[in-house]
């Protein structure tokens, strides 16, 4: 039976909130609060979303050192960090310390950014973003061997280090979750992708494709554990997704467009096509309507592979959505 986990609205919580005390008070409610909620409604993880300068929000990483001190049993994860924002010392550093503040139940999606607002985000901390993926593989090379809390030489082409180490680990080593936007059935991953797949992930975190797409590409990263001599049954299947319930799909597709329109800044509104709120593109992002649609959406994934569902509601109640959510699970 799959696992279900909850995508906290840490950007949501930033674009409609009109003063600090509004955002603090938000953050309490809707960001601690939803998490215990979540938990005490039976979901398996809750998630948040990663940027610094293109979607302002909260932080990723202290934002789920305080959730994983407000909860027991829920893992916490990133849907999805961009660790290339960061040196790799610091995504240790700070990696490793949540896990052991929740006590090993971190879990670690990892992206690099695809839309021009990611791009100048990039630029403007000093990243090159044509060398994105190459500095996230570094990364996660370092990741492997900063976080058995040794020193670390190593030399790349995007970063080096002479005798660095954090002087510990997690309390266990996080899983990692390697994003994806796509996947064409009949060209496969690119292969920065496949390499990435197969030399360090143990989960796979893809967004907007159909079931047939999604089993096609379960069985490609599959098969780049198993060329990489690692165990293909070990990975994740994980799956992205937005999740509207209403009682009628009209209902439901409205509530999203709202969202998403405030969702997005100004700025990247005018990158983005001109249907990109249609009823179509919105469908493609998930499933919008009433409980038994979402539940016929949730048994055709399932069957298609996923095991991880990473849901996150676009809308306004978010309270509401984790309840109706949770009464189509049941």
């Amino acid at each position: 039976m799959p696992s279900h986990g909850y995508l906290l609205p840490t950007r949501g919580v930033v674009f409609d909130s009109d003063s600090r005390t509004t955002l603090a008070a938000r953050v309490d409610a809707d960001v601690r609060g939803l998490a215990r909620r979540a938990e005490r409604a039976g979901y398996d993880a809750v998630w948040v979303g990663d940027s610094v300068l293109a979607k302002p929000r909260l932080e990723p990483l202290t934002t789920l050192a305080a959730v994983a001190a407000e909860t027991e049993a829920v893992d916490v994860g990133t849907a999805v960090y961009l660790p290339t924002l960061r040196h790799p010392v610091h995504v240790a550093h700070a990696t490793a310390t949540v896990d052991l503040i929740a006590g090993g139940r971190l879990r670690l999606g990892v992206g690099v950014g695809v839309r021009p607002t990611e791009r100048k985000e990039q630029e403007a901390l000093g990243r090159d973003f044509e060398r994105r993926g190459r500095r996230l593989d570094e990364t996660l090379d370092l990741l492997d061997s900063l976080w058995t809390g040794e020193a670390v030489t190593y030399e790349g082409e995007t970063v080096s280090l002479d005798d660095a180490g954090i002087g510990f680990g997690p309390l266990s080593t996080p899983e990692v979750y390697v994003a994806s936007a796509a996947f064409d059935p009949a060209k496969g991953f690119p292969r920065t992708v496949r390499e990435r797949i197969g030399a360090h992930a143990d989960g796979w975190l893809p967004i907007s494709m159909s079931p047939e797409s999604y089993a096609a590409g379960l069985d490609a990263a599959r098969g780049e554990l198993r060329e990489s001599g690692r165990n293909p049954d070990s990975l994740d299947p994980a799956f992205y997704q937005d999740v509207v319930v209403a009682d009628t799909e009209e209902a439901a597709l409205a509530q999203a467009r709202d969202f998403l329109r405030s969702y997005y800044p100004p700025e990247e509104l005018t990158y983005l096509p001109e249907d990109s709120f249609s009823d179509e593109q919105i469908r493609r992002r998930g499933v919008f309507g009433p409980p038994e649609m979402v539940r016929e959406h949730l048994d055709r994934y399932a069957e298609a592979g996923v095991e991880t569902f990473v849901t996150r509601f676009p809308a306004t109640d978010q309270r509401e959505q984790l309840r109706r959510f949770r009464d189509v699970l049941a």
